[in-house]
């Protein structure tokens, strides 16, 4: 008798996680593929289906501010919550190194590198020699979403590096909904 109420306990607890759909509420810390640990407590995940990206993408909570995701004339998909956070994502995305060549090719802004991967750069903008404006600091990545090249970065407000190192978290957790 006990054996078949834990088989019927195992059951009813696997037929609960199979029903939720592989939601997650955000308040998960999700181990990365090279072993990292990410924190989504402040987090919720959100389809993008509605706006034409079949992925999923980890945002603040609604309670950190008004969300608000719309495409945009150049067919891209902004994402804003509150004015403290800002991300953009292009279908038929640049590369890496195409953004950097843009990037490079830029008369006004001088621009450091901070973090560079194959398909990651994080930089810092400044208008050498003046004071007066503000650096920005910004990302860009890529990712691949159903074969098709995705680009994913700050949207052009000027944030710190603590707070682009946030978008980032989020910016990396565009995830195919269902991966083949």
């Amino acid at each position: 008798m006990k054996k078949l109420q834990l088989i019927s306990a195992l059951a009813l607890a696997m037929s609960l996680i199979a029903c939720s759909g592989g939601e997650s509420s955000g308040t998960d810390n999700v181990e990365t593929s090279d072993s990292t640990t990410v924190d989504y407590s402040n987090m919720e995940q959100v389809n993008l289906f509605d706006f034409g990206v079949d992925a999923n993408i980890q945002l603040p909570k609604e309670d950190k501010g008004p969300r608000k995701i719309q495409n945009s004339a150049t067919e891209s998909v902004t994402i804003e919550v509150n004015d403290k956070f800002g991300i953009e994502i292009n279908p038929f995305g640049l590369t890496v190194a195409e953004k950097k060549e843009e990037l490079d090719g830029d008369l006004v802004y001088t621009i450091e590198y901070i973090e560079e991967t194959a398909d990651k750069i994080v930089y810092k903008k400044s208008i050498t020699d003046n004071e007066e404006i503000e650096a920005e600091h910004h990302f860009f990545l890529t990712k691949n979403i159903g074969g098709e090249l995705y680009s994913v970065q700050s949207l052009p407000n000027v944030f710190s590096k603590k707070a682009i190192d946030k978008r980032i978290v989020s910016a990396e957790s565009l995830a195919a909904v269902n991966p083949s």
